[in-house]
């Protein structure tokens, strides 16, 4: 099998792909391997990822809130006045 048949099989396999944990675990698997292949770190520890679990999971019950850009920008530029 060539490198070409086996992207055009998993790209396949991950078009028909519904369940979100899988398209979430193979996108993880591949940022991590090209991380490895390039020798770069820029994972986050385990503390920073548990943050942004619990924001994420937050976030999915409709707790806190969340902002555009431009409401963000605005927020920023009238908490100093």
């Amino acid at each position: 099998m060539t490198a070409i048949d086996l992207q055009t099989e998993i790209v396949r396999m991950i078009k028909d792909e519904q369940d979100l944990g899988v398209l979430e675990a193979i996108r993880t698997l591949l940022h991590k391997v090209r991380r490895e292949n390039t020798g770069t770190d820029e994972d986050f520890t385990a503390e920073e990822l548990a943050e942004l679990e619990l924001r994420r999971a937050r976030h999915l019950r409709g707790e806190g809130a969340s902002y555009t850009m431009e409401e963000s920008l605005r927020r920023l530029r009238n908490s100093g006045k």
